[in-house]
């Protein structure tokens, strides 16, 4: 129980210390974003120290596409055809990612967005962290630049 009202009061702090984000801020979502941790409602936290997949991020004009890049061990990159398309909303003070795929539609909160950082919360309260992977370059075909 101790262990939960910790969470939540850190979870808490770390909400109310964040800045609101600007229209202008959007711009940052664009990239390559590496998963670090994710957080469950109930505090549980699990962090990602190797991730053998990055999502690249295309944005303009409130919509976008999310693709996953593999890393590979011999330093090449495969870029996968999937793409994961998106809308940003805004209500509020608060904007949202509305996803969609062929199969399920679904939102998450942008809670930090900064062109290092990007904070998201699901519709079940899960958060998720990723920091900009600035070390990828690639052209349209996937190969590294």
């Amino acid at each position: 129980m101790k262990k939960a009202i910790f969470y939540i009061l850190i979870t808490f702090i770390t909400l109310s210390c964040t800045k609101s984000i600007k229209d202008s801020d959007l711009e940052n979502i664009k990239g390559y974003w590496e998963i670090e941790k994710v957080i469950l409602p109930e505090g549980t936290s699990k962090e990602y120290k190797i991730n053998e997949e990055v999502e690249k991020v295309e944005y303009n004009n409130g919509k976008g596409v999310k693709r996953k890049v593999i890393l590979l061990y011999n330093g090449n990159f495969l870029v996968n055809n999937i793409k994961q398309q998106f809308s940003v909303e805004k209500r509020k003070d608060s904007y949202f990612i509305m996803n969609k795929t062929d199969f399920s539609n679904w939102e998450e909160e942008i809670l930090t967005l900064s062109p290092e950082k990007l904070i998201v919360k699901n519709e079940e309260g899960i958060e998720y962290y990723y920091k900009k992977r600035n070390d990828i370059k690639l052209e349209d075909n996937g190969k590294k630049n």
